[in-house]
């Protein structure tokens, strides 16, 4: 821009095909911008941060601090995140992790007040979802907000985020979810992760009949009605002391 400063931008330099795609394609998914140079090229002045493979820094003349070395096996989003982090001059000591709970459950993570990145994941993958990016990120603090709606699923999520030793809070999340537009659960998931709640541990519930006869129907619809878990193993599930595929494994002597 004249007379103005040129944005930063984030550059991708590989001959790795996989991790080209596979990058273009996340910062693509964001409406983020990025462009490609090959390896020896001259990097302008108006990139801020390099993705890169770690035998091929060798090669690249560019600040190290600005540098993100891929690992192998290392998935798309996290790269992603990383590189906004450096971009943006974002500390790596604190994140946000705001979760909206729910069958389809909307998950956010901020880095001061920049979300990073977002997702939309079945209640059975938020533990594995977080774990990823408490790993990739390194944080020395992390706080997670989750939302006080469904009941039951909302305990289920937190005893299972216990495990991580993260600091959690259960958060008031009347008035998060929009009421119109696309995909609700992860802005209401970002509007949870801006919110102060109470700190919270593992918690008990006593399930509702209802609450077991769900989960048992749910057993019965992921094994094509060949079974349906105990009253005793749908209880399990439903404080969070048993995943449902687990449940059904128990319930046909498998586990």
């Amino acid at each position: 821009m004249k007379g103005g400063t040129r944005i930063k931008q984030i550059a991708l330099i590989t001959d790795d095909f996989s991790l080209h795609q596979s990058v273009i394609s996340e910062v693509r998914s964001r409406n983020l911008k990025i462009v490609t140079f090959r390896v020896g090229e001259e990097i302008p002045v108006h990139i801020g941060v390099v993705i890169t493979t770690d035998p091929e820094t060798g090669a690249i003349d560019f600040d190290p601090d600005h540098i993100v070395i891929v690992s192998p096996a290392e998935r798309a989003d996290t790269v992603v995140d990383r590189a906004i982090m450096k971009l943006r001059d974002i500390k790596d000591d604190s994140i946000i992790i705001g979760i909206d709970p729910g069958e389809r459950t909307g998950v956010a993570v901020l880095a001061e007040t920049t979300v990073l990145s977002t997702y939309c994941v079945p209640m059975a993958e938020v533990y594995q979802t977080v774990l990823r990016i408490m790993e990739s990120v390194h944080p020395e603090h992390v706080i997670i907000r989750i939302g006080h709606g469904a009941r039951l699923i909302g305990t289920r999520i937190v005893n299972s985020l216990t495990k991580l030793k993260a600091h959690i809070e259960l958060v008031d999340e009347t008035g998060t979810t929009p009421a119109k537009g696309r995909d609700p659960d992860i802005h209401a998931a970002i509007r949870i992760a801006h919110l102060k709640g109470i700190p919270i541990g593992k918690r008990f519930i006593t399930p509702s009949i209802g609450e077991i006869r769900s989960i048992q129907d749910q057993s019965r619809e992921q094994t094509g009605g060949e079974l349906t878990i105990s009253r005793s193993l749908a209880e399990r599930v439903a404080t969070g002391e048993l995943i449902l595929k687990d449940a059904i494994l128990i319930q046909k002597g498998e586990k």
